[in-house]
């Protein structure tokens, strides 16, 4: 008999175990924005922007909350929700108002468990339609001359210089004897090739912008943001190839800033130096 009252002590010791190992395992929450998990958006300067976050939370959610980070770090309260008709799945549509320079929204997620998980999304504000004349880019041979473009920053940047800056860096140009003269963006599988300095080089960059572009037959200096939606809705690429002496490029950015290149001088020989003028619109 008390064989049989120890078994049914250790059975039921080793069921509870059981559960609480199982209880461990369970994930810490999961935070997502918008319906394909984005990282950012873009908006214009004064506008709202509705953002989605949806938290999944396996051992049930004893916080949600969140504050609108400003870029020079300050920190503005958003709000803080703890009590939850579905604790295993949160959403809700949070809107930043009013933006008038970049903001960050952080929302946090606190699970029965105490544990604490943190996410970001990144808002970018449009800036007043702006013309970079006459800059000069070096090819992917030179070194003195870079061949990296961003649009926020309004620079050429040198290879080391974009790696630091990758996740601003939205053009590559370079020059090749199979495209000729190129833009690219920095997702594009050929600019891995090109660009595949060890330390620096595009392959070991851990974000890469998906900047579209399309050649278009507008012109450069009256064309507005429909004629290049338009545009490329028709035909857009990560990469336009052979380009020429007074081709223009639409493009827009990973974050929806829109604009044109226009190419006026490809240097004294092929492989040497590009000039371009970038307008924002």
């Amino acid at each position: 008999m008390k064989k049989f009252f120890l078994l049914i002590i250790v059975a039921a010791s080793a069921t509870f175990l059981g559960t609480v190992g199982c209880s461990k395992n369970t994930k810490v929450p999961v935070i997502s924005f918008g319906e394909g998990n984005a990282t950012e958006a873009f908006v214009n300067a004064g506008d709202s922007k509705d953002v989605l976050v949806t938290i999944n939370a396996e051992a049930k959610l004893k916080e949600m909350r969140c504050f609108k980070k400003k870029i020079d770090g300050e920190e503005v309260p958003c709000k803080s929700i703890k009590k939850f008709s579905n604790p295993q799945k949160f959403e809700s549509t949070i809107t930043l108002r009013d933006i008038t320079s970049d903001v960050i929204l952080v929302v946090e997620a606190v699970d029965k468990k105490n544990r604490t998980t943190t996410a970001e999304f990144l808002v970018k504000t449009g800036r007043q339609p702006n013309t970079q004349a006459n800059l000069l880019l070096g090819f992917n041979i030179l070194n003195t001359l870079g061949s990296s473009y961003s649009v926020s920053q309004g620079k050429v940047l040198l290879l080391p210089k974009a790696k630091e800056a990758q996740q601003d860096v939205d053009f590559m140009f370079f020059y090749g004897k199979k495209n000729g003269v190129t833009v690219a963006a920095p997702s594009d599988e050929v600019v891995t090739h090109v660009f595949n300095n060890v330390r620096y080089g595009v392959q070991t960059w851990a974000k890469r912008n998906e900047t579209r572009f399309a050649k278009v037959n507008f012109d450069y200096e009256t064309a507005s943001a429909s004629d290049i939606t338009a545009a490329l809705s028709q035909t857009s690429s990560s990469m336009v190839n052979h380009l020429s002496n007074g081709d223009v490029v639409a493009f827009q950015t990973a974050s929806g800033q829109q604009g044109l290149v226009k190419v006026f001088n490809i240097g004294p020989n092929s492989a040497s130096t590009l000039n371009v003028s970038v307008r924002t619109i």
